[in-house]
């Protein structure tokens, strides 16, 4: 599975040949307003999301599949984009399938 996503504007901005503020600034031009970082951090709370309604994954497995350097990195930036801590949206995530099979 190859979600790990490490992107960086370094290596991005050298691939292109443009210099780093240069594609930073046109970057949020035409990413709602998102620095390089944010969407990179949306990125992979969208992923995070989708791996939280398979039971199968850790916490910690979800956080290193989807790029961050620890559990506890992930769980400050989850709860940020979200509201919830990734624990409690996983149960109200269960919750909601039972809810729905009646």
């Amino acid at each position: 599975m190859d979600i790990n996503l490490n992107l960086n504007l370094k290596d991005i901005s050298s691939e292109l040949n443009v210099h780093p503020a240069y594609l930073s600034r046109e970057f949020s031009r035409h990413f709602n307003d998102l620095s390089f970082g944010e969407y990179i951090r949306k990125l992979r709370i969208d992923k995070a999301i989708g791996l939280l309604e398979n039971p199968a994954y850790s916490l910690s497995e979800i956080a290193y599949l989807t790029g961050f350097s620890d559990q506890s990195h992930f769980t400050r930036i989850f709860k940020k984009q979200t509201g919830q801590n990734p624990s409690v949206f996983r149960k109200n995530l269960q919750k909601g399938k039972k809810d729905t099979k009646g």
